[in-house]
């Protein structure tokens, strides 16, 4: 098999998945709105990172065609920072 190792065709995954993995302690110990903009950076993270590189360096972040994908989660990410910021009580 040509082309780089597994961990490093993930990697895209595995820096949205560092995000995810970081807004749930932040909602819980600091307020929603930082976990809640970091969910929000995450998407559209996945998002840029499906529109920019190459299918070989997006294993996991692969669900439907491209365009969908990167609507998708822009749209995801746009909504999420939007109902952070218009939700009361941060």
């Amino acid at each position: 098999m040509e082309g780089p190792s597994l961990p490093v065709r993930r990697i895209a995954f595995l820096v949205v998945l560092a995000l995810i993995a970081v807004s749930l302690p932040l909602a819980m110990l600091v307020n929603y709105q930082a976990g809640g903009y970091t969910l929000a950076l995450a998407a559209l993270v996945g998002g840029a990172c499906r529109a920019v590189l190459p299918d070989s360096l997006c294993l996991g972040l692969l669900v439907r065609s491209r365009q969908q994908d990167v609507i998708t989660m822009v749209l995801l990410g746009v909504g999420l920072a939007l109902l952070t910021w218009k939700v009361p009580g941060g």
